[in-house]
């Protein structure tokens, strides 16, 4: 076998584990059409098809199948023998992955306290969508937003999430919302898009419906496709953002924003936030002194979450 066709069983490795070449190519950090053109071209030096291609999507064939825990297996090997090669790093650098909103609006703001716990700890954040992976790629953790179900990685659940609309305190009384009201006519809206794909996350219409709210406006106002911007825009006045409760916390407990509508009128992700490492990858202390730090820190902001929200509720019956 040429060492060209090592790309091409990697990309077939992933279309495997993932099911699609659009997740495969998420993960590989190249095109759909890349990841079919190097299954492809491997098909043909092996003068037999892997997948089954047709309008619903592709099924993999029994050859592909076979040896499909070969190659996880084997890639496995490989990022465990590069590993091995290594040269310590006695700078204690400590590289870790994380969804880019999660960085910007919830870890960021607290991450003085692991510097001023560990202020030897060389801390690389990675903020990026992309569904890099632990195994194969040079990173020590990753933080996800999704379900369950790598089964080559170590995972520790974090917490989950909520969606809800958020706005400032100002626009809320300017626009007369509060937990009776149910139409949107005349509200700017801040829709964010490029959003999760959890089955549980809501916009402004699946929103609305839960809670009775005028169907017919719900669709208006501004796109943006950042969460942060579209916080800031809600923290300025501009309008009313939906979004999850993890992002907005920090302005929801400093006041610039507020739950208009109160805590009734939120909705429970089915995804949550998780901590993930590769099983194969040598343990050193940075990851377990980060992992014990956010663990213990995720604890926190859950029973933060618990009474601010009890807060709110008591605010809003009182």
């Amino acid at each position: 076998m040429h060492l060209s066709h090592l790309n091409a069983l990697r990309a077939l490795d992933a279309t495997l584990r993932h099911g699609s070449f659009s997740l495969a190519a998420n993960e590989l950090g190249i095109t759909p059409a890349a990841v079919g053109q190097r299954v492809r071209s491997l098909e043909l030096y092996l003068s037999k098809s892997l997948f089954i291609r047709s309008s619903s999507g592709i099924e993999p064939t029994e050859d592909a199948l076979r040896v499909r825990e070969l190659l996880e297996g084997g890639f496995a090997m490989l990022a465990q023998a590069f590993e091995q090669l290594k040269p310590n790093d006695p700078t204690g650098r400590l590289r870790i992955t994380l969804p880019e909103s999660f960085s910007e609006n919830w870890l960021s703001p607290m991450l003085v306290e692991f510097h001023l716990q560990y202020p030897d700890a060389d801390l690389y954040l990675d903020p990026s969508n992309r569904d890099i992976d632990l195994v194969r790629e040079d990173y020590d953790l990753a933080i996800r937003f999704g379900p369950t179900r790598d089964t080559v990685l170590e995972e520790r659940v974090l917490f989950g999430d909520f969606v809800a609309p958020v706005c400032s305190p100002a626009f809320a009384g300017q626009q007369g919302l509060g937990p009776d009201v149910r139409s949107l006519k005349g509200i700017p809206l801040i829709h964010v898009t490029n959003r999760t794909k959890d089955p549980g996350w809501l916009d402004f219409r699946a929103w609305g419906d839960a809670f009775g709210f005028d169907r017919d406006h719900l669709n208006h106002g501004v796109r943006i496709s950042k969460t942060g911007s579209g916080l800031q825009a809600a923290a300025a006045g501009q309008g009313l953002a939906i979004c999850g409760i993890v992002e907005a916390f920090h302005a929801l407990k400093a006041g610039s924003l507020i739950l208009p509508f109160g805590p009734s009128m939120i909705c429970q992700t089915k995804y949550a936030y998780r901590l993930l490492w590769a099983r194969s990858r040598a343990k050193s202390n940075p990851r377990a002194l980060f992992i014990e730090w956010i663990t213990g820190r995720s604890d926190r902001f859950v029973s933060e979450l618990d009474a601010y929200l009890a807060s709110q509720g008591s605010r809003a019956s009182g």
